[in-house]
């Protein structure tokens, strides 16, 4: 239908039409269905390896749902309770490595189908170097367990050691209130530069920028939006458990990953408009 119709000559309707003709020609639903798949099968894993660190360093668990709590629909922080505190209670370091082991195998070919989906916004066709290509994919796998972790300690190690170092070191009261406000938008930052080197990974050559910047904002905003207002859609409106019983968490889960997964691929989508954009005003002014 979008073919259908010329493009506007207002800039952003222009932009709106560009990022819709891209949804439909580079299927972007069904990426990021695939993507949710490969996602599903990340977050159980990865919920298991959590949870045994987090019983072999006594973390606080209660923190971390605290903060899940914030923008993640109920029943998915209820169903990662579940797990965060039987395993936690249950600490086991073979327990730990099976789950390290999934949770980064299974985050491999998640990474590999959005670095897909990436390529296809910015029209890069197959990877020029497998070997390289699969060194990338790995490489951002760990970047992203670094970054889980770093949110874990975020989210719980930062209250002991402040707490700690108030009652020990004389650290200012207020000096600790403000960094546990300031908590969150580190979280943010780390989940902005954790975007951002996805969609950087993803490219054959060095690009600009400006080329990778909105597309990572955009792609953080609207997740977090998204995030807490189908959150509070499945809190207060739906009642996911009355039409599917017993499976309504797992149709919550899959519903959120499938939305969180089309937002990350619209992030290169909106990155891929904007070059375009820009080469037709480049094109217009010669």
């Amino acid at each position: 239908m979008l073919k259908s119709l010329s493009p506007p000559q207002n800039r952003f309707l222009r932009g709106a039409y560009l990022l819709g003709r891209r949804y439909l020609r580079h299927q972007v639903a069904t990426q990021s269905a695939a993507l949710a798949f490969y996602l599903l099968f990340t977050f159980f894993p990865l919920l298991i390896f959590i949870s045994a660190l987090l019983g072999l360093l006594q973390l606080d668990v209660a923190a971390i749902l605290r903060g899940l709590e914030e923008f993640l629909p109920r029943e998915v922080v209820d169903l990662a309770e579940v797990y965060l505190t039987y395993v936690g209670a249950n600490p086991s370091p073979q327990l730990m490595l099976f789950g390290l082991f999934f949770s980064v195998y299974f985050p491999m070919r998640a990474t590999n189908a959005l670095m897909h989906a990436v390529r296809t916004a910015y029209h890069l066709g197959p990877p020029q170097g497998v070997v390289l290509h699969r060194l990338k994919t790995l490489l951002y796998t760990v970047l992203l367990m670094v970054t889980v972790a770093l949110t874990m300690t975020l989210m719980t190690v930062g209250e002991r050691l402040l707490a700690y170092a108030v009652e020990r070191f004389g650290l200012p009261t207020l000096a600790a209130e403000l960094w546990t406000r300031l908590r969150f938008p580190a979280i943010t930052v780390v989940g902005y530069f954790a975007l951002f080197f996805l969609y950087a990974l993803a490219q054959d050559s060095r690009q600009p920028w400006r080329n990778i910047w909105p597309g990572t904002l955009a792609a953080l905003a609207a997740w977090v939006g998204v995030s807490w207002l189908y959150a509070l859609y499945v809190d207060r409106v739906a009642d996911y458990s009355v039409l599917y019983g017993s499976i309504g968490t797992v149709i919550v889960l899959l519903v959120w990953l499938n939305l969180s997964a089309a937002i990350l691929i619209l992030g290169a989508e909106f990155n891929g408009t904007l070059i375009n954009l820009r080469k037709e005003r480049q094109d217009a002014g010669r």
